[in-house]
């Protein structure tokens, strides 16, 4: 008796695995870094942070979050949080080359603007046809604000979020 209960309770769950599964949605961050948030919205508190072709798992999109917020699993199985959606993609992204003249490795910046069609060349061009100055947009590039500073300002400023999610 024990051993046919045992047996059915094992072809159950052998059964509802692959459903399971099936409702699992896998997309890959498109962008160069994106952050994991504890709620859905950009003034949630940073968790961790996703890299360029990392592959996480869509666990949810709770009704009554905002709808370009996703509940994630990220590659490592243990962050969990919220990514803003323009973020994310459904393609697989691939960082691999077939091609032996191929530098060995690349940084993180040159994957993601080689994912956006836009490489050192083609800034290059940019720069030698209209003479135009990159340096402030590089150096504003490099402008790290924690999001307790914009809290903060916004509080002191008696601002609210508004619109931002």
């Amino acid at each position: 008796m024990k051993r046919s209960r045992f047996l059915v309770a094992a072809i159950l769950l052998a059964a509802a695995l692959p459903l399971h599964a099936a409702d699992s949605k896998y997309m890959s961050v498109a962008v160069q870094k994106t952050q994991v948030r504890a709620s859905a919205g950009y003034l949630g508190a940073i968790l961790g942070v996703l890299n360029y072709g990392d592959r996480v798992t869509v666990l949810a999109q709770p009704a009554g979050a905002p709808k370009d917020w996703l509940y994630v699993l990220a590659p490592d199985g243990k962050l969990r949080g919220w990514v803003n959606a323009s973020a994310l993609t459904a393609k697989k992204v691939e960082l691999s080359s077939s091609s032996g003249s191929v530098q060995k490795s690349a940084s993180s910046g040159d994957v993601a603007l080689a994912g956006k069609g836009f490489n050192s060349d083609v800034e290059a061009e940019y720069k030698s046809e209209g003479g135009l100055d990159y340096t402030w947009v590089d150096r504003m590039e490099s402008f790290v604000v924690p999001s307790t500073t914009v809290i903060e300002f916004m509080t002191e400023g008696g601002l609210s979020a508004g619109g931002i999610e």
